[in-house]
């Protein structure tokens, strides 16, 4: 399971996404691929006018997954000469295994479909399970062999790069890799991935690992972390 992310990748345009489906449609012979989308700034956008309207987290949950639905859309029609189609969140997982042994490459929508009934966040009401959960949820329930993040960054660092700029950014520490467990002892106060799936991998019975990479500099990164080479960042199960 490979998630393209909405902010740091679909967001870019083409000059971010092109050289990416590009390194894709070369792996895809190779390897089973299902693509899913996050949602990026379009998503966030909509989220803050729903607080603002004092909408119910199970509301904005709703709302948020219709910008990953386009995400998905787009990415179906670049694809859609190499086997790309896109699939939803109902009868169509049960094809997955059809769709891949006839050389598509089936794109779906990283929000859960858990819609009005999320779970309350613990502070405020932002859905708590977005795209990253979504795709680590869906990977763990079909035995996915591996889950990639596709980010902007080479991997977790223990504050946000894009926060910090000259010397102080040489001073960031960088974790090649770490247990999900540490990572909760260590509460950062700003993760690359969503939160809960901290949780969610200690307690996973499939997935035992995934990785974060930079796709957005090393395209290249996709083929080797599918080969499963350490590219990125690694959190593991412990």
């Amino acid at each position: 399971v490979i998630k393209i992310g909405g902010q740091s990748i679909m967001d870019r345009g083409a000059k971010a996404l092109l050289p990416i489906l590009e390194a894709l449609i070369e792996a895809k012979d190779k390897h089973k691929i299902l693509l899913m989308t996050g949602g990026g700034t379009r998503a966030r956008h909509v989220y803050n006018i729903g607080v603002d309207l004092g909408m119910p987290t199970g509301v904005l949950s709703k709302l948020g997954d219709k910008v990953s639905w386009q995400n998905a859309e787009m990415l179906s029609v670049l694809l859609a000469k190499h086997g790309g189609v896109k699939i939803g969140h109902g009868d169509n997982l049960e094809q997955l295994t059809m769709f891949c042994r006839l050389g598509y490459m089936p794109i779906t929508y990283g929000i859960p479909p858990y819609g009005f009934f999320e779970h309350p966040a613990e502070q405020g009401s932002i859905p708590p399970h977005r795209t990253d959960c979504g795709a680590f949820l869906l990977a763990e329930n079909i035995g996915a062999r591996s889950l990639i993040f596709l980010k902007d960054e080479k991997g977790l660092y223990d504050q946000d790069p894009k926060k910090i700029s000259g010397p102080e950014r040489d001073k960031l520490k960088y974790f090649s890799r770490i247990s999900a467990r540490e990572l909760i002892e260590l509460d950062l106060d700003d993760l690359i991935i969503e939160r809960p799936i901290l949780t969610l991998l200690q307690r996973a019975k499939c997935l035992k690992e995934l990785q974060i990479i930079n796709a957005l500099r090393h395209p290249e990164h996709i083929s080797a972390a599918l080969e499963g080479e350490h590219v990125g960042t690694i959190i593991y199960k412990e």
